[in-house]
């Protein structure tokens, strides 16, 4: 179980590494006329604001410090960006006309009407069948010649013999 003591270890050092960096930040901002005095009153409200949080507790202040600036940072960025218009309502002022913007009515196709037939789910079996019912399944093998036939009939014959152990 290293593994909490590491984390938090490795958090503190980078938690300092950044408050130092964000110290020099602020120094080099206030070598400049302009931010000094900015710089001396943000610098004052840090060290007053840790001085008021005991010294266990200030890893803690200093994630919720951050996490805070994040949400300040994502509200910010979303409602700047709310404030664009829609990409689906036309913009104002724009140069297009009322005919180049489609209907919403064309956007979607219509439903197809219901034109499958029913379903026969049984019929009653033929006893007999005509030379008619039976045309489009019959072919006379002679038709064409019996050789044609002989060669197809002995090739199966052959595959079905040779299967056999």
């Amino acid at each position: 179980m290293s593994f909490a003591p590491n984390l938090l270890t490795k958090l503190k050092s980078l938690l300092t590494a950044f408050g130092e960096g964000f110290w020099k930040l602020l120094e080099t901002l206030a070598a400049l006329p302009l931010w000094r005095k900015s710089a001396d009153l943000v610098r004052n409200l840090v060290d007053k604001l840790l001085e008021k949080i005991p010294e266990d507790k200030r890893l803690l202040a200093l994630g919720g410090g951050g996490i805070a600036v994040l949400l300040l940072f994502a509200a910010v960025f979303f409602l700047a960006r709310g404030s664009s218009p829609a990409p689906n309502r036309p913009i104002r002022g724009s140069n297009l006309s009322p005919q180049a913007l489609i209907p919403s009515g064309e956007l979607f196709l219509p439903a197809e009407p219901d034109f499958v037939p029913g379903v026969l789910l049984e019929r009653e079996r033929r006893t007999t069948w005509t030379m008619d019912d039976a045309a489009p399944w019959w072919q006379d093998p002679l038709k064409n010649g019996e050789e044609r036939w002989r060669d197809r009939v002995e090739k199966t014959v052959d595959e079905l013999l040779e299967k056999v152990p």
